[in-house]
């Protein structure tokens, strides 16, 4: 979060006004300024609460009085009267800023547009045709009114949890719409539509929005409440500003608003393709515009591991790249001399902090103990020696590529890259994956022979079970609970306390999981997998295991039915992001979007608020990677 948010407002005499509030928990004596801007100084300076230091062509600095104190949610303010230029409209305003801390030390600080000196007046439309754009749907709207023209700002004054996380929802829309005005600002010319908030009784991450008389005001449950109303109100400004013909800021109404589920995700393997690490926090900043709360990290497959482990330094260093002189060929990226890539746990920190910041809980996935092709090419001793390279295959065609139950070095290896990954990782959920390990995997390794003799386990099925069962014990013992595919309920299956099952096969495996007493997360192919084509046409790129998947189909898929089972266990529904065919970012878009838009929705909006048509129009208005 910024420490600092930085306002700027013109007024008619020709004087600019720049106001710093501290949004940190700590007080600053004596700050400086730094700013750059096209509209500068003319030394000698004729300013107003703050000292001129200096000016090099764009560059600005102004000092505060030594005996000014700028305590948590206090402003500072300076205006200056001598300026080279009249600002003509906003773009004339300061691009960048920092607040200089007596230390040294710069503190990062939010810059929000410049204000003109006067709000256009606060006039009711007469079009009846016009909508409150948000997305997903909120559960009800009553709008009697729009104003006749969007405002640039909205106001957030006194409060300094509600002026944190309005700077915070503006940094976002910067970053995803950076053409139109910041939704909110800590500082406005009078007439500006203010906005206030209160916490209230409403269930957790719930809101409610009034509009009346030229003013905001925001009802809101604990959890997320405040921040998913100040998301809507952002939304609502920037497709009014987008689409002006069809989307308006409610004037007079109400908007009552609450998640249908709790868990609303989105997944993202960046092992088949490695997404730097730019791409992935915009990921997240799209996934909170959409109301989204929890990223699953699929940072481990056969063709590349993701994630820097102190512990096994190879997997960083080898097992992050496939091409012709590695132990992974190239398989399906955009390149045949292969790829390569990985994140420091530095910058797994970085996508941590981000994603917490909006809402959103971060699931890492390491998958085993199949699916590690990359890892035994790393560290072939993971591999039993007597048997043989070629024993068996997975479905993705790769030999040999599951860790043995039957041998100490799988568990070592799992039980201290999860413990690295526990450290990491905050979220109460680690995803283990447990999937599409092939059914004759181990049949030929004598060490499973022998371990399967003693313990009278049977096949593939009940060796990974038991594999998996003791990683979620080693998991509980971190304070963690496993995740995984539904195939961990194979084999006699992982215990169903402190565990949650992600069913993906079919739209049936969800029901069949929770009558089982499993916790589910839906994400069925045949709807919520994004990889798949969209068309049965020749040249529609993606994948079809699944079949074809419109976004009227995923739009209209409904995980929840009649079943007493799901009620009790199905916790959400995620859509995931399988990137083998996703080879350009043109791809990614083309496929991802409006799909995951869609999910979005189902995972908020009660099936009777949703409404294709409605939808089918705004989703284009939304983000993209």
């Amino acid at each position: 979060m910024h420490a600092f948010h930085f306002d700027t407002l013109w007024h008619d005499s020709g004087a600019m006004e720049m106001v710093v509030t501290n949004l940190s928990d700590t007080a600053v004596a004596a700050p400086s300024l730094y700013y750059g801007s096209i509209t500068r100084t003319l030394p000698p300076s004729k300013a107003e609460g703050g000292h001129f230091v200096r000016r090099q062509a764009n560059y600005h600095e102004y000092a505060a009085d030594e005996t000014l104190t700028l305590a948590p949610g206090a402003q500072w303010h300076v205006t200056e009267h001598s300026l080279t230029r009249a600002a003509l409209h906003s773009n004339e305003g300061p691009k960048s800023a920092a607040i200089l801390l007596p230390s040294g030390e710069r503190a990062k600080t939010f810059v929000a547009d410049l204000q003109a000196s006067s709000p256009k007046p606060n006039e009711a439309s007469e079009d009846s045709d016009l909508r409150c754009g948000v997305l997903p749907q909120p559960q009800t709207i009553l709008v009697d009114g729009y104003h006749a023209h969007t405002p640039s700002h909205l106001l957030v004054q006194g409060d300094l949890n509600l002026q944190r996380e309005a700077s915070k929802v503006s940094a976002l829309t910067r970053r995803l719409h950076p053409l139109v005005p910041v939704p909110f600002v800590l500082a406005a010319p009078l007439g500006t539509i203010e906005v206030s908030a209160k916490s209230s009784d409403l269930p957790r991450d719930s809101y409610e929005i009034r509009f009346a008389k030229g003013e905001i005001e925001i009802s809101h449950g604990a959890g997320q409440g405040l921040f998913y109303a100040l998301i809507s109100l952002a939304q609502m400004l920037t497709h009014a500003r987008l689409d002006p013909k069809t989307y308006a800021m409610p004037r007079e109404g109400v908007i009552s608003d609450a998640p249908r589920h709790s868990w609303r995700g989105a997944h993202l393997d960046v092992s088949r393709q490695f997404y730097k690490l730019g791409k992935v926090l915009r990921y997240v900043d799209i996934m909170a515009w959409h109301k989204m709360n929890r990223f699953h990290w699929h940072l481990t497959d056969d063709e590349g591991w993701r994630l820097e482990i102190k512990a096994y330094p190879k997997l960083a260093e080898q097992a992050s790249a496939t091409g012709m002189m590695e132990a992974i060929l190239p398989q399906l990226g955009g390149d045949a001399e292969g790829q390569r890539g990985f994140y420091t746990q530095d910058e797994a920190r970085r996508v941590i902090e981000q994603a917490g910041e909006l809402g959103i809980e971060v699931m890492p996935e390491i998958d085993l103990p199949g699916h590690c092709a990359c890892v035994v090419g790393a560290y072939p001793e993971l591999l039993d020696q007597e048997e043989e390279l070629e024993s068996y295959h997975s479905v993705q065609g790769f030999g040999n590529n599951a860790l043995n139950p039957a041998m100490d070095l799988s568990y070592t290896f799992a039980e201290q890259v999860l413990g690295e990954v526990c450290d990491l990782f905050p979220f109460e959920v680690v995803h283990v994956g447990g999937d599409e390990v092939a059914d004759d995997a181990w049949m030929k390794s004598p060490k499973a022979e022998a371990m399967m003799k003693e313990t009278k386990l049977k096949g593939t099925f009940e060796l990974q079970a038991h594999f998996l069962r003791h990683l979620q014990q080693f998991l509980a013992s971190r304070g963690k609970s496993i995740g995984g595919w539904e195939e961990m309920a194979h084999g006699g299956g992982v215990k169903t306390e402190n565990c949650l099952l992600f069913a993906w096969t079919t739209v049936e495996k969800t029901a069949e999981l929770a009558e089982k007493g499993y916790d589910v997360i839906s994400t069925p192919g045949q709807a919520y997998y994004l990889d798949m084509a969209q068309s049965s046409d020749w040249c529609e790129p993606g994948a079809s295991w699944a079949g074809v998947t419109l976004v009227s189909q995923t739009y209209a898929f409904e995980a929840q039915n009649e079943s007493p089972a799901l009620a009790k266990h199905l916790k959400g529904v995620q859509g995931c992001v399988w990137s083998e065919h996703l080879t350009t970012m043109e791809r990614v878009n083309y496929m991802v979007f409006p799909r995951l838009s869609a999910i979005a929705e189902a995972g908020w909006t009660e099936a009777k608020g949703k409404d294709f048509g409605r939808f089918e129009t705004f989703s284009v208005l939304m983000p993209r990677l």
